[in-house]
């Protein structure tokens, strides 16, 4: 996280120019000190800057303040923005209806969508007798710019139950309508308009339903895939993991040598047989260890996949490395063709991996994607509004959910977010934001079991005393949530708003998460240990959270931080065990206290009752 200067002097006179100048050298004398500790907090694998013990340049009192609303200097309007990131005027006007969508009340409603084995069962009422159509909405579709090619079905009473041919020919490929949405439309003599909210599955029959669900707490979990790392899980009694999985780009259109051919929609998809081997032993291995998994799957950019045709299918039309790091793409969704194949790939792993024999091993939960509200960077689609970004990624959740539904009946999707909650960096959204609009989508097209997959790392990366986070309030309009105050993330977690149709908890993994040793040094990691330590207290009570992913396993050099539990794998020390991971051997076992106690003094508290805060 970071801010950054934007003057576009062309616009002003002589003297704002001298004024403009004059405050930004008072602004930035008042922050040499810190300037000098940003360049240390740059996060070379994420390629951004991190916020820094509070004190980002967007937070800097009353003078941070007036010349934020005097000069326009931080977080500037579009208008004054850099061009790349300017929004065209069909994307605000795009904007402007799906919030109207959003939040209109209709006077008809599709009340329930049934998908069985060969058949769709749509439900719904109208207010009155009249001329209505339901219209189905492919995720090619958008429900508030309807094609004329949709399919539409005459709506013969107020009160209706339609039963369609599940599976259909569409645009040349065997079509699942187990993908669609429904919606009531009404005809008027000269166009149509929408009358209900557009309603997604509630219920889709699963062809295995002996697959076991995950229903205790999985608390402990660790990153991490070599052979030492596996010796590493019973040591360290780890009971969950995340694996990151990247699926279209193992795939090809045409057959090719050592590939696993797969037919989805009547249609023919090649898959890397080398891939596929290297995740069924890592995925079975982790089964037999009774390891529940989260595969995170992601989308890379074109130049990244086996298969270029496949990579133009997949990244986004609107992606744009200009915009940000861009290190994956947000899933293209806006073709039959793009879809289908993002469908295959999706249906391909769900099939392979939620099987009642658990041949291949099994994966659990499905974070799509990674740190959506930070998705110049991790899930681009170039600079959009962000009701039409997340509504693409809403997208891509219901995707995955209806087809892995189809072979895990408690298969769930999580949503990938950072340590922001209210706080947005830049161009990009605070995870609240995108939360609530999850909600309220669920809210008008039917909920479905979402949860978070959410990474509170301390405010900033580098620095292992995350009980110094200034950001992190015990407040729910907190700018972070960081291990400083997880009890507002619980807090979220239990009321009844956010629970799965007001009455289940969603489940909350903190997938990647971590504290950093600033240097190999006997102080340095001791810092670290106690971080760790501090870290597992708070989690430990906090019966909203189901996971908590230690990121990394080891030092990684490509991250420039080091969150390993061991260290960098050379001389003089290689994959040496860090004081860390001690301590997190130690948590949730017997020895847990006895380990602990020294990393009081670090934090400079007496008691680990200390750090729990009820709000």
């Amino acid at each position: 996280m970071g801010a950054f200067y934007i003057i576009n002097f062309t616009e002003f006179g002589v003297t704002y120019k001298i004024m403009c100048i004059f405050v930004m050298l008072i602004h930035f004398n008042l922050l040499l000190k810190d300037s000098m500790k940003t360049l240390n907090s740059y996060n070379w694998r994420k390629n951004k800057y991190l916020c820094f013990s509070g004190k980002s340049f967007y937070d800097r009192g009353l003078l941070s303040f007036v010349f934020t609303l005097f000069f326009g200097f931080i977080n500037t309007s579009p208008a004054m923005a850099i061009g790349k990131y300017s929004v065209d005027d069909d994307s605000v006007l795009f904007e402007k209806k799906l919030c109207a969508y959003l939040n209109t009340s209709y006077r008809a409603a599709v009340t329930q969508v049934i998908v069985k084995k060969e058949y769709v069962i749509v439900k719904g009422k109208c207010d009155k007798e009249g001329n209505y159509v339901l219209a189905e909405i492919t995720p090619y579709d958008d429900v508030v710019q309807l094609s004329k090619s949709i399919d539409k079905i005459p709506i013969q009473k107020k009160s209706f139950t339609i039963k369609l041919t599940r599976r259909v020919n569409k645009n040349g490929v065997i079509y699942d309508r187990a993908l669609s949405k429904w919606v009531i439309l009404q005809r008027t003599e000269n166009y149509e308009e929408i009358a209900s909210h557009a309603h997604y599955p509630d219920w889709i029959i699963a062809s295995q339903h002996r697959l076991k669900p995950v229903t205790k707490r999985v608390l402990k979990g660790v990153a991490g895939s070599n052979s030492l790392c596996m010796e590493d899980m019973d040591s360290l009694q780890i009971r969950s993991t995340t694996v990151n999985v990247i699926p279209t780009s193992q795939m090809y259109l045409q057959p090719h040598p050592n590939t696993i051919k797969y037919i989805y929609g009547g249609k023919a998809y090649y898959f890397n047989k080398d891939y596929f081997n290297y995740l069924d032993n890592l995925l079975r291995a982790y089964y037999e260890k009774n390891i529940a998994v989260a595969a995170i799957v992601l989308i890379q950019p074109a130049r990244a996949h086996l298969d270029k045709e496949i990579g133009m299918l997949m990244q986004h039309p609107n992606y744009d490395p200009a915009t940000g790091s861009a290190f994956y793409s947000m899933p293209n969704m806006t073709n039959p063709e793009s879809v289908n194949c993002y469908a295959a790939a999706i249906d391909f792993l769900a099939q392979r991996y939620c099987r009642d024999d658990n041949m291949y091993g099994r994966i659990h939960y499905w974070i799509m994607h990674n740190e959506v509200d930070c998705g110049l960077e991790w899930t681009n689609m170039g600079y959009q509004p962000i009701t039409t970004y997340t509504d693409a990624y809403i997208k891509s959740l219901r995707l995955c959910y209806n087809i892995t539904r189809q072979y895990d009946g408690n298969s769930q999707v999580l949503a990938s977010f950072t340590h922001s909650w209210t706080y947005a960096t830049g161009k990009n959204y605070s995870s609240k934001q995108m939360i609530d609009l999850i909600k309220m989508y669920s809210k008008v097209e039917g909920d479905f079991q979402w949860g978070l997959a959410y990474h509170s790392y301390p405010e900033d990366l580098t620095n292992p005393n995350t009980w110094e986070d200034l950001q992190a309030l015990f407040d729910k309009n907190t700018p972070l949530i960081t291990f400083k105050n997880l009890e507002v993330l619980n807090e979220w977690a239990f009321a009844s708003e956010n629970k799965y149709k007001g009455k289940k908890k969603r489940v909350i993994w903190l997938s990647e998460n971590g504290i950093n040793s600033r240097s190999y040094s006997d102080t340095d990691l001791q810092v670290q240990a106690a971080g760790c330590a501090y870290a597992w207290k708070k989690v430990e009570r906090l019966k909203g959270i189901d996971a908590f992913i230690w990121h990394n396993w080891s030092d990684v050099k490509e991250e420039g931080i080091c969150l390993g539990l061991r260290k960098y794998a050379v001389e003089p020390d290689p994959l040496g065990r860090k004081p860390v991971w001690y301590v997190y051997q130690a948590a949730g076992t017997s020895r847990e206290e006895e380990v602990f106690k020294p990393y009081l003094i670090y934090i400079q508290i007496k008691d680990w009752d200390e750090i729990h805060v009820k709000l």
